[in-house]
């Protein structure tokens, strides 16, 4: 995907665009990585522009602000369609991208023809508490402590290669999304969408509660569990990650999710 910078109103924002004149399908990541974790899915979409923006703060967008919301990252992202020439897009995320997404979808329902939440958080009273303890932790001090770091991001995220890993944390200044989700609720979102939702989920991966949770709310959602690991972490596993994501949209022949 060719990348490139757009001037919003927060900052710069850099983006992965695939380009083509298809349906646009927008990706949006897991923190603290970036767009790049899109990056191989190119032929996994054929004949669809894929479009994968690095959230304020990550990757090589510029800083968020302080304070911020995840509307704060949602919002632009409307102004970025804008910029591209875009009236709508299915939006996929992941994780904190899943709460981007589900903003943007009630925030700007116009603008996202699909809706994908893929391992939405739910916070609990012990993710809370662990969002609290993650963001008051200093950035490491020592290379030790940069290296146990980018080690707990591969744990959480799988098989990964571990310079990416190390780029991505270096890239951030090890800015944690923990602050702006402790206190951030999906339930009325959830309610207020109305376009077609499907919910994602991966059965090792660390949001898998939040699949059971999501459609608890959402019962008439469409729905996919990989077993196993998260295949978006595998390149080798594209085209089985892609699969229920394109059925859903309709861009491939036969059933959709379930």
């Amino acid at each position: 995907m060719r990348k490139r910078y757009l001037d919003l109103a927060p900052g710069q924002l850099h983006l992965r665009d695939s380009d083509g004149e298809g349906p646009v399908l927008l990706l949006l990541h897991m923190t603290p990585l970036s767009g790049a974790m899109f990056a191989q899915l190119g032929p996994a979409f054929p004949g669809v522009r894929l479009l994968a923006p690095d959230l304020y703060g990550y990757g090589g967008s510029d800083p968020r602000g302080e304070p911020w919301t995840v509307a704060d990252w949602a919002d632009p992202l409307a102004a970025m369609l804008d910029e591209l020439g875009v009236e709508a897009a299915a939006v996929y995320g992941a994780h904190v991208g899943a709460a981007v997404a589900l903003e943007l979808g009630a925030r700007h329902p116009a603008r996202v023809g699909r809706l994908m939440l893929d391992g939405l958080p739910f916070p609990t009273p012990e993710l809370r508490a662990a969002f609290a303890a993650i963001g008051r932790a200093p950035a490491p001090s020592t290379l030790g402590e940069v290296v146990a770091r980018v080690e707990g991001l591969l744990r959480e995220y799988g098989a990964g290669d571990p310079f990416a890993a190390l780029k991505a944390m270096l890239e951030t200044g090890f800015i944690s999304s923990a602050p702006v989700m402790a206190g951030w609720e999906p339930a009325p979102l959830l309610a207020q969408v109305g376009m077609p939702l499907l919910v994602l989920g991966a059965e090792a991966d660390s949001q898998a509660a939040s699949f059971m949770a999501t459609l608890a709310l959402r019962p008439d959602a469409a729905r996919h569990c990989w077993p196993g690991t998260h295949p978006l972490h595998d390149p080798a596993r594209a085209g089985e990650f892609a699969t229920p994501i394109r059925a859903f949209l309709g861009y491939l022949a036969g059933p959709t999710a379930r």
